[in-house]
Parts: C-alpha cells; structure tokens; sequence
C-alpha cells in the first residue's frame, strides 16, 4: 500500500515501509496513484510544465514516467503502471481508498491523518502543491467523516467514541492529531510486557516529567479510559473523574436510565456529581453513613461496563477523594487501573496511600528507566523520516536529552539536529528549563546553592570545594542539601566527585541564577580553583571571564595557552596568546604574550621570531617593574638563544647566553626552568656536557615532576656518545607519558637512537609515528624526515629515502634553518654518494659547506668532512682532497674534545681515507680498525657495518 496520509511511503505486506523520494517522479506517482483514473498525457503536461513547449513537455513526461516505472519495478509492482499512446493510468492501492467505507474504529484509527505528505516539499510544480492542499483538505474530511459515522454507532464502545469524536474535532481545527498510541513505543517493550503480566494487581509506572509514561500506559491499552489529573486541582474532589464523565455524559446517561443496566440503580448518586443528570428531580436525603459508599461504587460500575481498565495520568496531582476511589477499586479487585506518577512529586499522603497497597500486595510499581540510545534513534527516524540522522548527529541528541523522549521533541524543534551536525553546542530549550526547574524548586534552599555551585563549576569536584563556592552560612546544613540533592537524582556523587546529573540539569540551574549571583559564584570558582594543584588554567579563565573580570582572566588564558602548547596544541595556543597580547591593559602581560607568539615562531620561522624576540627584549627594558623586567628580559634571552641553536648560529646563540647567564640568579626558581633547559640544548651542541648536566640538576631541584626532565637526560646521554643510554631515555618517556608526544619530540628522539643502534625497523617506525604527531609542525616534521631518510638509505630504500630528505630540505629553507639545510643536504648527499651519482653528491655537498662555514658542531661537522672525503677518495681526486685539510684540520681539534663515537668514528675512517689516498695501506687499515672497535663497543651499527666492509 501506498501512504499518503502521512510521509508517503510505500508498504509491500510483510515488508518495511520504504520513503518516497521527494522528486518530480515522486510527486507524478502521488497525483496518479490519488486520481486512480485514466489521465491524458496532454493533461499532465499542462499539470506539471505548464510553461514549457507541447514538445519539450512530453519528452519531460516521457522521462518522468520512465524513472516512476523503475521506482514500481524496484518495488515489486511494475505492472501496475498502464500506458498508452495519449493516456495513463496507475493502479496502486493507497490508504485513501475506502476510508468512507470503513467499519472497524481502530481500523479507521490506524489510517488517522497527520500532516498531508509530512516532511515532503521540492521546489517548482506549483499547480501539484495546489491540488496537494486541495488533497489534503478532502482527506480530512473523509477521515473526519467516517469518524464521525462510525462514533454515533451505538456498537462502538465510548472510549474509542471519544478518540473518534476528538481526532474529528482535531481535524476539522487544523491541529495535529496525537499518532497511533497502539504501536509499540521504541525501547519500551519490557515494561509493556510487565504491564500486561499486572493482572489482578494494579500498575504504577513510576519517572520524571516527559520519560513517557502516559505513551507507555496508551500503548498498553489505547482502548481504555484515560483519567488525567492536572497540576493545581488536588483540592476539586474527583476532578479527573468529573471531566472524563461529562466527555462521555451522553453514552453513560443513557445506560444509566435503562431500567435493565447494571448502572442504573446509582444513577441518582451519580447526579450529585453530574446534576444536569437529574435537573428536575429531588435527590434522595444525604446518608453520610451510606452516600460516600454508593457513590465509590456508582463511579466502579461506570467503568465496570467499559471494559474494566482505565489508565490515570500523573497521579502526583491527584486529588484525596479520586486517590481514595482508586484504592477502593484496588480493594474491590476493579476496575483494574495503571497509573503513571512523577515520584519526587507525590505528596506525602498519595506516597502512604500506595505504599499501603503494595504492602497490601494490590499495587506493583515500575521505574520507568531513560531510553537507550538506540531507541532514541529510533524516534527520531519514524518521526521525522525526512531528515538526515547520522551517527554523530543522534549520538549528540542522546546525549543532551538524557534518554527522555519529551526532551528530544524539544530539542529537535529547537533544531538541535542541525547544532550536532555542524558540531555546535546543543542547549535546553526554554521549555526543557523550565521541566528542570521544577525538580530543582522542589528541594530545600541548601540543595538548591549545592546545584547552583555545582552549575557553575561544571565539573566534578570534592564537596569541600563546592562548599568552598557556594559560601554557606551553616555547613552542616550545606552538606545535608548535597544529600538531598543527591537523592533527589539532581547531584550525582562519583569517584570524581560531585556534580550535577546531568547538562539539562546544570543548564536549567545556571539560566536560573540571577546575574549578581551567577557572577559572585564564578568569582569565587576561580579563587578556589587556582588554589588547588592541577586545576586547568583555562577553566579558572572562563569563570573570571563569566564573573565579569576579565583583566584577570588574563594571566589564566596565558597559562592555559603555555599547557596547550606543551600539549602540542600549537594553533589553539597562538590563538589565546593572541587574545592576551590585544586585550591587556597591563604592559607586562602583553608582552609575554607577543614573547610567547615570538617562542612560537620556533616551529616554523626562525627569522620572523627572531625579529620579534629582539623586539620583546628591547621593549621590556622600558618596564618600570624591576622583577617584571628581569622575566621578560630573561625569557625574550632564552628565546634568541633557542632560535639561534635551531637555526644552527651557535655563535650567535653563545652571545645571547652570556648576558642571559648573568639575569638568572635575579629570578624566581620557577622563572628559571624554561632559560635553563635552552642553556642545556646550546650546552649539549659547544659541546660543554658538564654545563648541560648541572643545567638539569638545577630544574630538577626547582621542578622535580616536569615533564621535559627524562627528554633532557637523554639527549645529554645522546650528545656525551652514550647511545644505550639515551635510548632507555626515551623508551622510558614514551611508556611514562605517552601523551607528551606532541608536546616533546620523544619518538623523534627515539628514532634517533635505535637507527643509530641498528634497530632500522622500529626506527623507521618511530619516525613516522613523529611524523602523525607533529603533522602540520614544520620544526618537527623537518627533523622526523631527517631521520626517515636516514633510516630509508641505510635499509637500500634510496628513491624512498631522497624524496623524504628533499621535502626535509624544503622545510628547512622555509624555516630560515641554516643548521637543518646543512643537515639534509649533507644527507643527501650520502643518498647520491651510495648510488654513485658523485656530481649530485657534490653539489649538495657544496650547498651545505658556507651553512657549516663556522658550525662548532662535531656531529655536523664531522658527518660533513667523512662525506666529502668519501666522495673525493671515489673519484680519486688528490688535488680536491688537499682541500680539504683546512676542514680535517677542524674535524681533527673537534675530536680532541669531543667524546662521542660517532664523531671519533668518523674521525678515524676520514684518517683512513688519507692514508689509502696516500697510498700507505697498513696506516689506513689501522684507523679502520680503530673505528671498527669504537663502533662495536658503543654498538653503534653503521659505522661498525662500513669498517667491516673497508677491511674486508
């Protein structure tokens, strides 16, 4: 059957309904399959392309007829579709056929209408869309008519007359009817199931406002009466009762003055609710003994003859006289009735009333639990089955709604589906506020400052902090309110701490602080935060920015941008020193903030940071503040020294040591880490290790627990020529803080050592696990594809290896990094050298020596001088190697002070080198075993493998 009635779709019997697409064929197989008739070809030309030419109209039906003939063929039904030369026809049942016809109410139910072809609207076809309205509007009133025929049928029992006769009236207003109460609401069928295993007992189903108890309660019974008790009629006796009686006067009258029905004996106790039921009649004298009984039982015998079971909607507001008919019924064994209550809102007396029958065993009661996620998708997907509900999307929706269903409506007709699907927050809608609000006015004012601190914090946290914020008169009193509000299943108390349940909750709080209030609270957030370790930086910012102060919140958001740096969330960093650098008042702060953007530059342009470095010194010479003055000065010194080591100006960097050297004993101990751990990177490269190693013996008594620590120690191990150390180093980090990856360059480093080892697998994958971390980071990623094509070449991968050295050097030139250009032209080099292209080598040879002109750097240099002999020594150019001794000369004073193996390695194959290109064999095989041993002893495996393969 085709659906029109509602989103049109197509049911096959057994199948799952299928959407129409909402396109030009869509729309020409709803008109043919509404109209069921021979239509003219030349008719639904002028219908749907009333502004094209006769010819072009026709080629477009022929087309459109073509694709709705492949829409029925996918369906099963292609023979149904009928043309001919001038004319077609469609013969498709579809549920606007037979409605007049209809004898079975909840037949008729079932094809209720709501919107006509809900969600499906294109563009165009406007002479469709009018006879859509038209449509519509007839399908009403055919459902409204028969609705109304089959509710006067005296056969029809008078609830399903009183859905009829109220699903008519809805549709005649225009409103939307309420859907089918008789399918099986998602998630729900275990306590459908348990519902209808109550019998003899009653049924309570016990939730919050909107969790869906009442869609549960119809779903179980949609035939039964429903009783609905409203929020501020618990003082009008039988108020539910009374409106469900006059709704349903005229049946019920009827059967009560038919002499032979059960009914009619209490038809005039009946009348001293319903007067107009006897206007001209005395009634009997009131009995107090016997009035209240007959009326209790007058009341069970109307619903004795409508089936024996009613539904009551929450009972929280039930008044005394209808909770004591309901237990007078639970006694008498019926009706039989379920009910739906909100449990935190039962008044004292209806919570004795029921416990009694339970304890009686007339009553079972149910929590109602939230809906999982899957049934919430599953919502969304049959009521709005137009929209596009991806993963993320309804994952966003489950969670803000917190499983309640009436939640959801909310949030999606506040179009929190399209927030989630462009990744912006998702927020409670007023109405959703105001359902919260509720709970929270129920508790006592210290549950409510516990709720209100726990708003404004938004985090776990211990209670003694929350007491902290909430800054109560009584603490005892205080801490009561956190109980009560954790009962009351608005606080939620975890290993964490404490915290509000859930958003909905903090965000119905918060909205209702007045904004004195909220303000003092974020003031005193913040305090109490910044006195507790580990506390984020960036959230004590946010609640001096929510406090209103935001000259304070300042010095926080430069804090939390040096953790998101040290994180390696560079960009996000830049961006919040950027925000501190504009908007301080102060001139201190606003020139950490342009030294902190300058330190930046590091990772991706040397010359610009520099400039601004000098800059930031310059300017903080002018700060009245002495200590402010000696920071900034000190921190703007470290930062050149750091640019001048990565741009491989070691002289350069030794000048600005000096006077930063002379600035650090009139520093704070925490003031001092950062300027230490640079004096240790230019210490590790002059090479002075005695200086590196006291440098990190004094951050290790200032800042026991930093991070950096182990990194430092290794690379000190690295550069004083003890490989295996250096690598426990960084195996150790890497297992310790695995999350300081993109903050430290640990698998670089590591990379480093077990390519220098011999380990070339986990080498290799070290140095790509670099690349992912820092990807985006030019500094790092030059440096990974340094050791990448390191690795490449030594495992024979050379085409592999020079494409990662080429981009290294690319990088390094875009960084102004004289020290990295050296560094992977001399690489490449040694790529160019082992495939025999000896021009190649010695140009890139040639590009790296006036960068190394004045380099200080053994392992630089010392790769460098080993490259170029090589090269010579293969073509056996003597004149060029006498060149060279200006550079061995170099290398050779760099040995002498130098005791890393690498550099003595090198050292000694260059000597050999000399000596076979002198001709004196017994010389040169003498340094090849010399390097061979170096090498074997510190296990360094590429000079151990080419001293084995010159003496073999």
């Amino acid at each position: 059957m085709l659906h029109l009635l509602r989103a049109p779709q197509w049911q096959a019997p057994g199948h799952t309904a299928r959407l129409l697409p909402a396109t030009a064929p869509g729309c020409l197989l709803i008109y043919l399959a509404a109209r069921a008739d021979w239509l003219d070809r030349e008719h639904l030309c002028d219908f749907f392309w009333p502004q094209e030419a006769a010819a072009q109209a026709q080629r477009k039906l022929r087309v459109t007829l073509h694709r709705v003939q492949g829409l029925l063929d996918d369906w099963g039904c292609g023979g149904q579709l009928l043309r001919e030369r001038t004319r077609v026809k469609l013969q498709l049942a579809t549920d606007l056929q037979g409605i007049d016809s209809l004898t079975d109410p909840l037949a008729l139910l079932a094809l209720q209408p709501a919107a006509w072809l809900q969600g499906y609207r294109l563009p165009g076809l406007s002479s469709f869309w009018d006879w859509s309205a038209r449509q519509a509007r007839q399908a009403r009133s055919s459902w409204a008519r028969a609705a109304d025929r089959l509710a006067a049928d005296a056969d029809v029992d008078a609830p399903t007359q009183l859905r009829l006769q109220a699903a008519s009236a809805a549709l005649r207003e225009g409103s939307a009817p309420a859907t089918d109460a008789t399918a099986t609401p998602p998630g729900r069928a275990a306590e459908l199931a348990w519902l209808r295993r109550c019998t003899p007992q009653m049924a309570l189903l016990l939730a919050e406002a909107g969790a869906g108890k009442t869609t549960v309660l119809r779903a179980a019974a949609p035939a039964a009466p429903l009783l609905i008790c409203r929020e501020g009629q618990a003082g009008v006796p039988f108020a539910p009762l009374l409106e469900w009686l006059r709704q349903a006067s005229g049946g019920l009258r009827a059967q009560a003055t038919d002499p032979v029905h059960p009914l009619h004996p209490y038809r005039l106790d009946l009348a001293r609710l319903l007067p107009e039921w006897a206007a001209d009649e005395a009634l009997p004298p009131l009995d107090a003994h016997t009035a209240k009984a007959r009326l209790l039982e007058a009341l069970a015998r109307v619903f004795d003859s409508g089936g024996a079971l009613l539904l009551v909607d929450d009972l929280q507001w039930c008044d005394a006289a209808t909770l004591e008919w309901l237990a007078f019924c639970a006694h008498r064994g019926r009706p039989l009735w379920w009910a739906g209550a909100r449990p935190r809102e039962l008044p004292g007396p209806t919570r004795h009333q029921l416990a009694q029958l339970q304890q009686a065993g007339r009553l079972q009661s149910l929590p109602l639990p939230a809906l999982p996620a899957s049934a919430l998708a599953d919502i969304c997907r049959r009521r709005w089955p137009l929209r596009t509900w991806t993963p993320p999307v309804l994952d966003a929706l489950a969670h803000a709604c917190a499983g309640n269903p009436f939640v959801l409506g909310e949030l999606v007709a506040a179009g929190a589906d399209r927030a989630a699907q462009f990744g912006s927050p998702i927020t409670a809608p007023r109405r959703v506020r105001e359902l919260v609000q509720r709970r929270v006015d129920s508790v006592s004012d210290a549950a409510r400052a516990a709720l209100a601190a726990a708003a404004v914090l938004a985090r776990p946290v211990p209670p003694a902090l929350l007491r902290q914020v909430a800054a109560p008169a009584d603490d005892a009193r205080f801490f009561a309110g956190c109980d009560e509000a954790v009962q009351a299943e608005l606080l939620q108390e975890d290993a964490a701490g404490l915290h509000c349940r859930h958003d909905l909750i903090r965000q119905a709080v918060a909205a209702g602080l007045g904004l004195a209030g909220r303000a003092g609270l974020h003031r005193r957030a913040a305090l109490a935060l910044a006195g507790r370790a580990g506390a984020e930086p960036l959230d004590i910012a946010a609640h001096w920015q929510a406090a209103g102060e935001p000259q304070a919140a300042l010095d926080w958001l430069h804090r939390g941008a040096q953790q998101q740096k040290d994180r390696g969330h560079f960009e996000s960093a830049r961006t919040l020193w950027q925000q501190v650098a504009e908007q301080a008042v102060d001139a201190a702060q606003g020139l950490r903030a342009r030294l902190a953007l300058a330190e930046c530059d590091l990772l991706d342009d040397l010359h610009r940071g520099r400039a601004e470095l000098e800059a930031v010194h310059e300017a903080a010479t002018a700060l009245d503040d002495a200590p402010a003055r000696n920071e900034l000065q000190a921190q703007a010194l470290a930062g050149l020294v750091d640019n001048a080591v990565f741009a491989g100006d070691l002289p350069r960097a030794a000048g600005w040591a000096s006077p930063l050297r002379a600035l650090l004993p009139r520093l704070k101990p925490a003031q001092r880490t950062a300027p230490l751990e640079v004096l240790i990177e230019l210490a590790m490269r002059e090479p002075d290790l005695p200086a590196a190693w006291d440098c990190l013996a004094q951050i290790r008594r200032i800042d026991p627990r930093r991070a950096s620590l182990l990194s430092f120690e290794g690379q000190i191990h690295w550069f004083g020529g003890n490989v295996r150390a250096a690598r426990d180093a960084f195996e150790q980090l890497l297992v310790t803080r695995p999350d300081f990856c993109r903050g430290l360059t640990i698998e670089n480093d590591l990379a480093v050592m077990l390519h220098a080892l011999g380990d070339f697998e986990r080498a290799e994958a070290m140095a790509r696990r670099s690349l992912d971390s820092w990807r985006g980071v030019p500094h790092t990623q030059t440096l990974s594809l340094l050791v990448l094509g390191a690795v490449l070449a030594h495992t024979g991968r050379l085409q592999e290896a020079q494409l990662a050295l080429e981009e290294a050097l690319a990088l390094a030139r875009q960084q102004g990094s004289a020290g990295f250009e050296a560094e992977a032209s001399v690489r490449l080099a040694r790529v160019h050298l082992f495939q025999g292209r000896f021009d190649q080598a010695e140009q890139a040879l040639s590009t790296a020596q006036p960068l190394l002109q004045h380099s200080t750097e053994p392992l630089r240099v010392s790769q460098f001088v080993l490259l170029r002999v090589l090269c010579l020594s293969k073509q056996g150019s003597m004149q060029e190697a006498a060149a060279m001794d200006s550079w061995v000369d170099r290398l050779r004073r760099m040995a002498q002070r130098s005791a890393h193996p690498l550099v003595q390695c090198r050292w000694s194959r260059v000597q050999a080198e000399q000596a076979w290109l002198a001709g004196d064999q017994p010389a040169a095989r003498q340094h090849m075993a010399g390097a061979l041993q170096l090498a074997r002893k510190a296990g360094l495996a590429e000079p151990l493998l080419a001293a084995e393969q010159a003496l073999s």
